[in-house]
């Protein structure tokens, strides 16, 4: 009995052809679509701990270290507060409208997040305010939370968000801040989180030296629910490939032998 190549051939290019679509698209997806998402909402973590320069909180993936803009001179420069707790900030001044977990940063400090496993993230939205030195404050904003992100190549990106208002007691208030996409879609090796004040034209000044600037230490802010993402490293999709293409290949193989018989 002859039998035609052809018709063999036939046969096997649908099976095929699906195949080799299928791959194609699970590597278009897997190269724009975030692996995982994560939220820093400090909720597993003990408040009232108190943080100095090199201090770190881990959460969801992610570390947190204080970093004390003074040369370790400024003493504690960070503090997990519980929102349901109206001992947490007795003298006033803390945000008010957030019956959680967050972390304040304290005393002209800033913070740097950082993925444990030193891979690349995102940063698409976030919780913050102020943190005054005290409370019954004009309704105002005092400032800014200033995000500073380190890109792979060496490079930064810069964002600037103004603190929201008082209450109607003068203690500063929670915002919520979904993030531009140039910067919320921007992939980043670390971010650093510090707060500025306004300076009345026009600018906004971080913290410089204590000893010749009375209001160093009030650059403070307040921060919690910080939602990133992270796309799968450029290894983790070359080793999918890999195996997509042996299976491939191994299609490539049947349908050869058929040709044969």
């Amino acid at each position: 009995m002859t039998t035609n190549p052809t018709s063999c051939v036939s046969r096997a290019l649908p099976g095929l052809n699906k195949l080799v679509f299928g791959v194609a698209a699970a590597l278009a997806l897997l190269a724009t679509a975030p692996a995982t998402a994560s939220v820093v909402n400090f909720e597993s973590l003990s408040p009232d701990a108190i943080y100095v320069d090199g201090d770190t909180l881990a959460e969801a993936g992610y570390t947190l270290q204080a970093v004390d803009n003074f040369g370790g001179t400024s003493g504690a420069v960070g503090m997990l507060i519980n929102g349901m707790d109206p001992t947490s900030c007795a003298l006033g001044g803390c945000p008010t409208n957030n019956t959680s977990h967050f972390y304040q940063g304290l005393n002209g400090g800033s913070v740097t997040v950082s993925k444990n496993d030193g891979g690349q993230f995102s940063v698409r939205s976030l919780d913050f305010g102020f943190v005054a030195p005290f409370g019954s404050l004009a309704n105002y904003s005092y400032g800014q939370l200033q995000l500073t992100g380190n890109l792979a190549n060496g490079t930064t990106v810069g964002l600037a968000l103004d603190f929201a208002g008082t209450d109607s007691s003068g203690n500063p208030l929670f915002d919520t801040a979904v993030l531009p996409t140039a910067f919320g879609n921007t992939l980043l090796t670390s971010l650093t989180i510090r707060a500025c004040l306004f300076d009345g034209i026009g600018g906004c000044t971080v913290a410089t030296d204590p000893s010749v600037d009375p209001t160093a230490y009030q650059r403070q802010f307040a921060i919690d629910n910080l939602a990133l993402a992270e796309v799968p490293e450029p290894g983790s999709l070359a080793l999918i490939g890999l195996g997509l293409g042996a299976l491939l290949s191994r299609r490539r193989k049947s349908a050869a032998s058929s040709n044969n018989a």
